[in-house]
């Protein structure tokens, strides 16, 4: 039989599996690129039978299969990865008497980001400070000090009142190493949307870039290498990857 494919135009959804704590493979988003390269390792053996030299023979020898993605959503897991970190959950709350020293011009460093209902009176007692004349919520939920209100240069000793949002927390560098199974449902637009399947088995990602402010849409720029599965035998099987193209 013929084989009709051609050219490829592609789309699709990648997915992941952290391979030590196995919960099925969930979409990480919207990605704009995905790609693999074959690094290779060339060993020669010069002719040395004859003046002028020349090429004997010759070995390539694949040293990594390197895959390379850009993910668009800055979803939690997404993050956690691209800074070998662990991301976990936290839960809306309140916060009483969370204690500062506060300075004029300075932000209040609270414990957890998005406050409101935000109440600061001076450790020592007396009157709470005015919002809008002795501080300001800025955009982020945290508390700025305003210059000429109740806090001197000298600093003030204050107590917090607030609530806070609902929001992912990700620890940084505490995760290195980790494996994760990697399957990609690609689409063929110039085939009328037919599936390529890809899945790697075993990738190791390097920390990946992110770009934080800029006048485009951002993306992590994520690298990773495949490694051997020893858990697939059998001859002609593949232990890095696997395609399925749909006819």
């Amino acid at each position: 039989m013929a084989d009709l494919r051609g050219a490829y135009l592609g789309t699709g959804k990648i997915y992941l599996e952290d391979l030590d704590n196995p919960k099925g493979l969930i979409h990480i988003g919207n990605c704009n690129s995905f790609s693999y390269e074959a690094q290779t390792q060339e060993i020669e053996e010069q002719d040395y039978t004859t003046p002028g030299g020349g090429l004997d023979a010759s070995v390539l020898r694949i040293q990594a299969l390197n895959i390379t993605y850009n993910a668009r959503h800055f979803k939690a897991d997404n993050i956690a990865r691209a800074v070998y970190g662990i991301s976990t959950e936290q839960a809306a709350g309140t916060v009483t008497g969370e204690e500062h020293t506060v300075y004029p011009g300075a932000l209040v460093d609270l414990r957890y980001p998005g406050a409101s209902s935000v109440v600061i009176t001076p450790a020592g007692g007396g009157a709470a400070l005015v919002l809008d004349t002795d501080y300001i919520i800025n955009a982020a939920g945290y508390p700025e000090i305003l210059e000429g209100g109740a806090v001197t240069g000298a600093g003030l000793a204050v107590e917090v009142n607030y609530s806070y949002s609902a929001h992912a927390s990700v620890q940084a560098l505490v995760a290195s190493g980790k494996r994760f199974r990697l399957k990609f449902l690609g689409l063929n637009e110039v085939r009328s949307g037919k599936p390529m399947v890809i899945e790697v088995f075993r990738v190791n990602h390097s920390p990946a870039s992110m770009s934080l402010i800029g006048d485009e849409f951002q993306g992590m720029e994520f690298t990773a290498k495949a490694e051997k599965d020893q858990t697939k035998q059998g001859t002609g099987l593949s232990q890095y990857m696997t395609i399925k193209d749909v006819a």
